[in-house]
C-alpha cells in the first residue's frame, strides 16, 4: 500500500479552483480562489552555504502529501513525478515561452539612481581621515553557521553568525521575489522624451508588500514581441526541436533556434534596469522611469522582476565587522582577568542571587568597563544592587501630566541611572503608550539629567520615526532637532508637520553640514538610516578620534584629559522588537564609546521599548533566526527573565517587592500594564495567554457596541462565528480563500454600518492568507453589501501597530492536513501565538473571529479563546445553540474575565481589577509596602531607590 497516497486531482472547465478528491470517499472539498504567494526555493539554485537553512523553512510536497487520505482503489496511483507535480505552495505554472525570456542575458540598460550624499567629502572636511580609527572589511560569506548566540562563542564567532544568515536571508528573498514576477504584463506610458521614459503599471500585492518596493529601487523590463494573433512572436519555434532531417542512413532531430543559439524572437534582447520614482500602495501601482525605451505606441507588454536590493543589507553587514573587532578587542583586554572573564561570559549566572553584589558600573564617570559586551550579551555583573525599598512616589515635573504610574516608573529609573551598566528595556503590550514613555525619557533626559547632550532616537520604519517627530517636535526648534532621511526617500512620504525638521539639499534629502549637525541635540532616524551617520564617520568612536588625535600628535608628551565627554550620550529604539539585531547594531554602534580604556565623564545609555510578544522583524525565511530581535534576546537573558519582578512567565503576576527580598538587583525593565485601546472583553484572552493576566483596561468610551443585535450570550463585545464553510485552493497561483468566511464576515461589516453605530473606516476585516484578503475585497465591494469601499481590509501583519473600531479575522483554514505546512512557511494564525496576538489585540470596541471549531481547537492559545467563548456564550454559527453562558470553577477564567461577570462587586473598577490606584492613600503617604499584598494584584510596583 502507497504510504504517501495523493488525492485525485479534477479540473472543471469553468472552476477556478482545484477540487481536491478523497481518494477513498470520491468526496470533493470545495474550491476557490487566491493570489500569488511566495515561492518554494529550489534546492538546487540555492548557494550551499544556505541550503539547509532555506529549506528548513518549506516542506517539500512529499511531506505534505503525507497527510492527505489513504488510497484505496487502484484507481488513484500516481507515478513518482505526478506526485511531486503537486505542491500547494509551489510557485504558479507560468508557460515556458514566457519564463524563458527572464533567464537569457541581454543588453542592459542602466537608469541613473537618485544622486547620494558624498560621504568622503563630507568627512574631510571637519577631519583628516589619517585620525580616523580604521573600518575592518566584512568577512566573506560563510558556508555553515552550525552553533548558537552563546557567550562563550561571541568573542570570535558573532560576525559569522550573523553574516551567514543575512546571506540566507537574501538569498531566499530572491527566491521570494521571483514568485512576483510578471509575464506579458502591461504597462502605461505617461510621458517620454530623448533620452528617459516615465512608466506606470499595477503590482499585485504591492499593498501587503509582496513585493516591498521602495523609492529608486531598480525593476527590471524585457520588453516583448507579439505576432499578429496576440501570441508571444516565434517563441514556440525557437523552443521547440524542428522536423527531423535526414544525414546518410541516419535521422536527428533539427534543433530550434535556442539550441543554435539564435536570440529569442519574443524579446528585444535588452534589459531596461528602471527606477522607482513613486510608490501607491493602496491603488498597487508602481510609476518608474526609464532610460532609452524607445517610443512606438502609449502601452506596451513587459516581463517584469523585483530584484532584490541588496544596498538594504549593506549597512548590517558593513556593521558586523565593527562589533567583532569591538567584542574581540575587549577578549583581549580582559586577558589575565580570568575571574571577571569566566564570571561574564563563560559561567554567567542561570538566575538571580539575592545576595550578590556586583561592582559599581553607574552612569556616573568610573574606570573603563567592556560597554558593547553589556550591551549585547548583559548578565547580573552588569547591574546595580539595591539594598533599600522606595518611597511611592515621583518628584520631578513631568512634561506629559498625563503619565501613568508605570510609564514615570520607567522615566524615573532611567533618568537616575542608578541601575547599573546595561540596556533599559520597556515591555509595552499593545496600547500601553510605549512611544509616550520613550518622548518622556528623551526630554527628562535632554532637559534635567546633567551631562546628556545628544540623543540619538530611532525606530525601525519611516512611520514609526516620523511618528516620534510629531510627538515630540513642539518642544524644539528646527534647528535642535533633525529628522534624518536617506536621499532616495520622497517628499510626499513625510508629513508636513515633520517637513520643517529634516534638511534638504539639491531638491532631495540630505545630511546637514558637521556643524549645524553638531549643534542637534536630538536627531530622529530609522535604525537602518543610522548607516549615514555611520558612513560619515559621525559614531563616537569617530568623534573622539578627532578631537583627540590631532591633540595627542601635536603634543604628544601632554597629559591625556582625565574625563571624556562623549558626543552621542543616549541611544533610544522604539518599536524595537520589530529590529533584526544586526539592524539595532547600526545605531548602537554609533553610541558606541572609544574602544580605548578612557575615563568617560557618562557611560551611554541604551533604551529599547517594545513587545516581543507580537510581529518580529520581518523575513523572507521563515525559519531564520533573524526573526528573533536583540529586544526579545535580551529579554530572554537571566539578568531580566530570571527577575523576581519581572513580568511572570507561569501566569503568575510578580510579587510586590519587600524587606525580606532584599539585597536584590536593580530591575532594568519595567513592564506596562494599563491598556487605553480595548474593551475589558477583549484584553481578557490576551492577556492571559501572552501578559501572565496583568493587563488593566483603562480605555474610556468601550460601550459604543452595546446595543448591536448580533452579540450573543452575555453580550460582551467579542463574537466567535463557528464556520462549516471550506477553503479552497487557487488553480493559479496556489493560495488559499474561504468564499464562505468572506460572505459571513461582510455580512457582519455591512450590519455594523447599517445601524449606525460605525462608520466604514472604523472596520477592518483581516485574514492571514493573501488570496482571502483578495476575496474579502471583492467581496464587501458588491452591491448587496452595500459596495463599503472604505472597510479596510488587509492581511494580519499589514495591521501590526495600529488600531480599529472593530476587527473581524477571518482564521480562513478549514483542513487540518495543512495546518503544519501553513506554520513551516509562516502561513495561517493556527500555531502562530504572536500573530493571534496582534490580530486578538487591534479592535477597541468589538471583536469577531471566524473559523472551524475543530481546527483552531488543537492549538492550545486558540482554545483558550474558545472556551473563553463557550463559557460566555459568546458563539454564533455551527454550534451557536449549544454554547450558553454557564459558570465554573472560577479558576478556568481569566482576572479580566472574573471581574466582567455580573457578580463581582465593579463599584471601584480600580479595586475590581486589584490595581493599585494612581491616586491611592498609601503613594501619597509614602508607604513602602501595602499591608494586604492582595489588594495590590502582587505587582512589585515600587522598586527603585528615591521616589
Amino acid at each position: 500500500m502507497d504510504r504517501n497516497p495523493h488525492p485525485k486531482f479534477i479540473r472543471q472547465p469553468k472552476s477556478k479552483a482545484i477540487p481536491i478528491i478523497d481518494p477513498n470517499s470520491l468526496e470533493s472539498f470545495p474550491p476557490l480562489v487566491t493570489q500569488k504567494q511566495p515561492c518554494k526555493p529550489s534546492p538546487a539554485s540555492v548557494h550551499p552555504a544556505v541550503e539547509n537553512i532555506i529549506t528548513k523553512g518549506w516542506r517539500s510536497s512529499s511531506e505534505d502529501t503525507k497527510e492527505l487520505p489513504s488510497s484505496a482503489t487502484s484507481e488513484v496511483s500516481h507515478d513518482e513525478s505526478t506526485r511531486q507535480a503537486f505542491d500547494i505552495y509551489a510557485r504558479p505554472f507560468v508557460p515556458e515561452s514566457f519564463a524563458i525570456i527572464n533567464k537569457l542575458k541581454g543588453h542592459e540598460i542602466n537608469s541613473p539612481a537618485v544622486k547620494q550624499t558624498n560621504f568622503g567629502v563630507y568627512v574631510s572636511r571637519f577631519v583628516g581621515f589619517d585620525f580616523l580609527p580604521p573600518i575592518p572589511p566584512p568577512i566573506k560569506p560563510p558556508l555553515t553557521a552550525s552553533f548558537d548566540l552563546v557567550d562563550n562563542v561571541v568573542h570570535t564567532r558573532y560576525e559569522h553568525y550573523f553574516r551567514y544568515h543575512l546571506e540566507a536571508e537574501i538569498l531566499s528573498q530572491k527566491q521570494e521575489n521571483e514568485s512576483y514576477s510578471l509575464f506579458g504584463h502591461e504597462i502605461a506610458i505617461l510621458s517620454h522624451d530623448i533620452d528617459q521614459t516615465t512608466c506606470s503599471f499595477l503590482v499585485p500585492g504591492l499593498r501587503e508588500n509582496c513585493p516591498y518596493v521602495e523609492e529608486d529601487d531598480v525593476i527590471q523590463l524585457r520588453q516583448l514581441h507579439y505576432d499578429h494573433r496576440g501570441r508571444l512572436l516565434g517563441m514556440e519555434h525557437w523552443l521547440s526541436p524542428s522536423p527531423q532531417f535526414h544525414a546518410g542512413n541516419r535521422c536527428f532531430p533539427a534543433p530550434g533556434g535556442q539550441w543554435r543559439g539564435e536570440p529569442a524572437p519574443g524579446w528585444t534582447g535588452k534589459i531596461y534596469n528602471s527606477r522607482v520614482l513613486a510608490v501607491d500602495r493602496k491603488q498597487m501601482k508602481l510609476v518608474v522611469r526609464v532610460q532609452f525605451l524607445p517610443s512606438s505606441g502609449h502601452n506596451f507588454r513587459f516581463n517584469v522582476q523585483f530584484p532584490v536590493p541588496t544596498e538594504r543589507y549593506l549597512p548590517m553587514q558593513q556593521v558586523l565587522p565593527i562589533v567583532q573587532e569591538t567584542l574581540r578587542q575587549i577578549n583581549r583586554s580582559n586577558v589575565g582577568n580570568e575571574h571577571q572573564v569566566n564570571h561574564r561570559s563563560i559561567n554567567a549566572p542561570q538566575g538571580i542571587s539575592s545576595h550578590a553584589a556586583p561592582p559599581h558600573l553607574g552612569g556616573q564617570s568610573h574606570t573603563y568597563v567592556p560597554w558593547f559586551q553589556s550591551m549585547l550579551f548583559p548578565t547580573e555583573w552588569d547591574s546595580e544592587t539595591q539594598n533599600l525599598l522606595n518611597p511611592g512616589f515621583f518628584s520631578r515635573p513631568f512634561f506629559d501630566n498625563q503619565l501613568n504610574w508605570e510609564q514615570k516608573k520607567a522615566v524615573e529609573s532611567i533618568c537616575s541611572q542608578n541601575y547599573g551598566t546595561l540596556p533599559f528595556l520597556i515591555s509595552g503590550p499593545p496600547g500601553t503608550g510605549k512611544t509616550k514613555t520613550l518622548v518622556e525619557v528623551a526630554l527628562q533626559l535632554l532637559k534635567s539629567v546633567d551631562k546628556v547632550s545628544h540623543i540619538l532616537f530611532c525606530a525601525p520604519s519611516d512611520p514609526a520615526a516620523d511618528m516620534i517627530v510629531q510627538r515630540i517636535s513642539k518642544y524644539f526648534r528646527p534647528m535642535e532637532l533633525l529628522r534624518l532621511n536617506r536621499p532616495t526617500r520622497t517628499f510626499s512620504e513625510v508629513p508636513d508637520v515633520v517637513l520643517p525638521f529634516c534638511y534638504t539639499s539639491d531638491d532631495r534629502f540630505d545630511l546637514p553640514p558637521f556643524k549645524q549637525l553638531m549643534s542637534c541635540t536630538l536627531v530622529v532616524t530609522t535604525c537602518r538610516d543610522a548607516s549615514i551617520l555611520l558612513y560619515s564617520r559621525l559614531t563616537n568612536r569617530d568623534l573622539y578620534a578627532a578631537e583627540y588625535g590631532p591633540r595627542s600628535s601635536i603634543h604628544p608628551y601632554a597629559a591625556q584629559s582625565s574625563k571624556v565627554d562623549l558626543h552621542w550620550t543616549t541611544l533610544l529604539i522604539d518599536e524595537a522588537a520589530q529590529a533584526m539585531e544586526p539592524e539595532a547594531l547600526i545605531p548602537l554602534s554609533i553610541v558606541s564609546p572609544p574602544h580605548e580604556p578612557v575615563q568617560l565623564a557618562f557611560n551611554p545609555l541604551f533604551v529599547m521599548a517594545g513587545d516581543e510578544h507580537q510581529l518580529g522583524p520581518r523575513t523572507s525565511l521563515p525559519s531564520s533566526p533573524l526573526k528573533f530581535s536583540l529586544f526579545a534576546r535580551l529579554f530572554a537573558r537571566p539578568v531580566y527573565a530570571g527577575h523576581p519582578l519581572t513580568r511572570g512567565k507561569t501566569g503568575r503576576t510578580p510579587p510586590a517587592l519587600s524587606k525580606s527580598m532584599l539585597p536584590i538587583s536593580r530591575p532594568a525593565f519595567t513592564n506596562l500594564i494599563r491598556n487605553y485601546r480595548s474593551h475589558p472583553a477583549i484584553l481578557a484572552v490576551p492577556s492571559a495567554l501572552f501578559y501572565a493576566d496583568t493587563l488593566e483596561p483603562e480605555a474610556t468610551d468601550i460601550n459604543r457596541l452595546v446595543s448591536w443585535n448580533e452579540w450573543r450570550g452575555r453580550r460582551w463585545p467579542v463574537l466567535f462565528h463557528d464556520n462549516g464553510s471550506e477553503d479552497e485552493l487557487e488553480k493559479d497561483s496556489g493560495g488559499w480563500y474561504n468564499l464562505g468566511e468572506a460572505e459571513i464576515a461582510c455580512q457582519y461589516a455591512a450590519s455594523l454600518v447599517e445601524t449606525g453605530l460605525m462608520n466604514q473606516n472604523e472596520i477592518c476585516i483581516m485574514s492571514p492568507f493573501k488570496a482571502q484578503v483578495q476575496c474579502l475585497r471583492k467581496t464587501i465591494r458588491e452591491k448587496k453589501y452595500g459596495s463599503r469601499w472604505g472597510v479596510d481590509v488587509g492581511p494580519t501583519e499589514a495591521f501590526q501597530g495600529l488600531e480599529r473600531g472593530v476587527v473581524i479575522l477571518c482564521t480562513t483554514r478549514s483542513k487540518q492536513r495543512f495546518v503544519d505546512s501553513d506554520k513551516s512557511v509562516d502561513w495561517g494564525i493556527i500555531g502562530l501565538p504572536n500573530k493571534m496576538n496582534v490580530a486578538l489585540t487591534r479592535a477597541k470596541f468589538g471583536l469577531i473571529v471566524i473559523g472551524r471549531r475543530e481546527i483552531l481547537y488543537e492549538d492550545p492559545n486558540w482554545k483558550a479563546f474558545l472556551d473563553f467563548c463557550d463559557r460566555n456564550g459568546l458563539v454564533a454559527g455551527e454550534t451557536e445553540s449549544d454554547k450558553q453562558p454557564h459558570d465554573r470553577d472560577d479558576m478556568e477564567r481569566t482576572r479580566l474575565e472574573r471581574v466582567l461577570l455580573p457578580k463581582e462587586e465593579v463599584l471601584n473598577p480600580s479595586r475590581a481589577l486589584k490595581v493599585m490606584s494612581q491616586e491611592d492613600e498609601m503613594w501619597r503617604n509614602e508607604m513602602q509596602v501595602s499591608p494586604d499584598m492582595d489588594s495590590m494584584n502582587g505587582y512589585g510596583y515600587d522598586n527603585q531607590e528615591g521616589y
